[in-house]
């Protein structure tokens, strides 16, 4: 199986694929292993999958499953984090986790707050790296979970539904590989949007004072 073809894994999966989709996301979102696999997409093709031929799966029952994985993946980076960080910063400094790169996460939280931990499940691999990372800086846990819920439910839900939506369109349906293509590029423009928001935001603020 090429787990880099989204369409491809759906496709083995058959009628598992709700379960095989959940499962895969669950690694994706709790390990920086399973940053590889193609997240964005396979929501997607799932959403799509459930609104075309596998349409005697709940779709409601879809969403809840996969977003529980979602939610319990990053919990379990953010555990991971906490268990792990120490021991990790204790150590001489690697390329991934250093103290450089602690005191950046903690400004870039410090600076964009609850809107990272959210925005960032709509981007490969920060969605797996960003709850270790967090856990680290001592964020407060239960806020980490309330937010991890929203972002989990915003992520999920969005991208499934609209696959959902968008496969009752036979056009879209003939093109799949290329809205696949689309949404993946779209669903990773939240965060760089925000960040630049911000970024003309504090020049006009420099150039007024």
């Amino acid at each position: 199986m090429n787990w880099f073809d989204a369409q491809a894994i759906i496709d083995n999966l058959g009628s598992l694929a709700v379960l095989g989709v959940a499962a895969i996301i669950f690694f994706e979102t709790a390990t920086i292993l399973g940053s590889f696999l193609p997240g964005d997409s396979l929501l997607f093709i799932l959403g799509l999958t459930l609104g075309t031929w596998l349409t005697s799966f709940p779709f409601a029952l879809a969403l809840l499953l996969v977003t529980s994985a979602a939610i319990a993946g990053s919990q379990v980076g953010f555990y991971v984090g906490l268990k792990t960080g120490p021991r990790l910063f204790n150590r001489k400094d690697g390329w991934i986790f250093n103290h450089k790169t602690l005191e950046r996460t903690e400004g870039f939280f410090a600076r964009y707050g609850a809107r990272a931990i959210i925005l960032a499940r709509f981007v490969p691999v920060l969605r797996a790296l960003i709850p270790m990372l967090v856990a680290m800086t001592n964020f407060d846990s239960k806020r980490f979970l309330k937010l991890n819920l929203m972002g989990g439910f915003a992520w999920v839900v969005g991208v499934m539904t609209a696959g959902y939506l968008l496969g009752h369109i036979p056009f879209v349906e003939q093109h799949v590989e290329f809205f696949i293509l689309g949404f993946v590029v779209l669903s990773s423009l939240p965060l760089p949007i925000e960040l630049l928001r911000d970024r003309i935001a504090k020049n006009r603020d420099t150039k007024s004072t």
